[in-house]
C-alpha cells in the first residue's frame, strides 16, 4: 500500500548541554499498511540502514537524540509497534511470532538493507527472533535493557497487576487520571522502569499513558506471555551483538546468559541512567552507539 506523507519538524538538543539545537526536518513521516496493519513511523537521513524497535507501551518519541543525529549519516527508520500509540491498534496479533512478522514486512516494504538494529527492552525480542529467522538479512544488533530476551514471564506477571490497575482508572476516570496515577506511583509502586528522579519522568509518563486502552488491557499481556527464553537459540549466531544499560537499571542486563555468542560483549553500563539509558544519557549513549557502527563498517 502506497504510504501517507506528512511533514514532521524535530528539534533535538541534548538536554543542559549548551550544545547548538539539531533541527532536521523530515520530509518523510509516513504511514504504511504491512501484516494487515497501518503503521506509524519516521524514516530520514540516507546511508547504510538503522532499524529502531521500542520496547512495550513506549514508542518512537524516545529516540528523539539519536535519529536527528544519526540522520546524518545513516537512513535511520523507526515504528510504533502494533497497537501502540498513532499505529493501528488491531484485534489480535500481538504476539511476537506476528511482530516479527511486523518487522519483516516493513524492513521488505522499505528495501531496507541489511539493517543494524538498535532495540530496548521488549524491543530486543523482536529484533532477537528477526535475527533467529533471517540472520543474513541483519548486519548487526544493539540490545539495550534485554533482560526481557531471557526472562520475559517476569514481566507479564507484574504487566498483569499493573494493567489491571490502569484499566480500571482508564475505563472510569479516563486519561487524565491515568497519568495523575503515573506521575504518584511510577517507578515507586507501578512500572517501575519509569525513572523517579530524572529530567525524563514527565516525558516517560506521558509516553507510558499515550496508548489506546486496549494494549493495556490485552496487547501488552498477549505480547508478554507469547515470549519464550530466546537466548538459547540467539547466541547460536554468528552476528556482532553489543549489549548495553544504565547503571540503574531496576531489571540489569545479564551478560552470562548469552556466554558463548561468538560475537557478543556487554559494554559498561552508563552510570546515571535507568531503563532509558538511551534518553536520559544521550551523549554517553550516541557515543557507544557509533563506536559499535564504526567497527561494523
Amino acid at each position: 500500500m502506497r504510504p501517507e506523507y506528512k511533514t514532521l519538524t524535530c528539534h533535538a538538543p541534548f538536554p543542559d548541554s549548551g550544545r547548538r539545537r539539531i533541527s532536521h526536518e523530515f520530509d518523510v513521516v509516513p504511514t504504511i499498511e504491512a501484516n494487515g496493519c497501518n503503521f506509524y513511523y519516521e524514516l530520514q537521513g540516507q546511508g547504510p540502514d538503522l532499524v529502531f524497535i521500542h520496547g512495550e507501551i513506549h514508542g518512537i518519541d524516545y529516540w528523539e537524540y539519536q535519529i536527528p543525529e544519526l540522520a546524518l549519516e545513516y537512513r535511520c527508520f523507526a515504528y510504533n509497534r502494533r497497537g501502540h500509540a498513532k499505529t493501528q491498534l488491531t484485534n489480535f496479533g500481538f504476539s511476537l511470532v506476528n511482530q516479527t512478522r511486523d518487522l519483516a514486512a516493513l524492513i521488505d516494504q522499505l528495501d531496507l538493507v541489511r539493517p543494524v538494529i538498535i532495540a530496548v527492552a521488549f524491543g530486543t525480542t523482536i529484533a532477537a527472533n528477526y535475527a533467529i529467522q533471517y540472520p543474513e538479512r541483519v548486519k548487526g544488533m544493539m540490545l539495550v535493557a534485554w533482560s526481557e530476551l531471557h526472562d520475559a514471564m517476569q514481566y507479564f506477571h507484574r504487566w498483569k497487576q499493573y494493567n489491571e490497575e490502569a484499566t480500571q482508572v482508564l475505563e472510569t476516570r479516563g486519561r487524565d487520571a491515568f497519568v495523575s496515577l503515573l506521575r504518584a506511583d511510577a517507578g515507586k509502586r507501578i512500572y517501575k522502569v519509569i525513572p523517579v528522579d530524572s529530567p525524563v519522568r514527565e516525558k516517560s509518563i506521558q509516553m507510558f499513558a499515550s496508548h489506546p486502552i486496549e494494549e493495556y488491557r490485552h496487547g501488552m499481556l498477549e505480547f508478554g506471555s507469547s515470549v519464550p527464553d530466546l537466548a538459547p537459540a540467539f547466541r547460536k549466531l554468528d552476528l556482532p551483538v553489543l549489549g548495553l544499560c544504565g547503571g540503574d537499571d531496576p531489571y540489569p542486563d545479564k551478560p552470562e546468559v548469552l556466554a558463548g555468542m561468538k560475537n557478543f560483549r556487554e559494554a559498561p553500563a552508563i552510570a546515571g541512567a535507568g531503563r532509558f539509558v538511551h534518553w536520559e544519557r544521550p551523549k554517553e549513549f550516541n557515543a557507544v552507539v557509533r563506536e559499535f557502527l564504526q567497527s561494523l563498517a
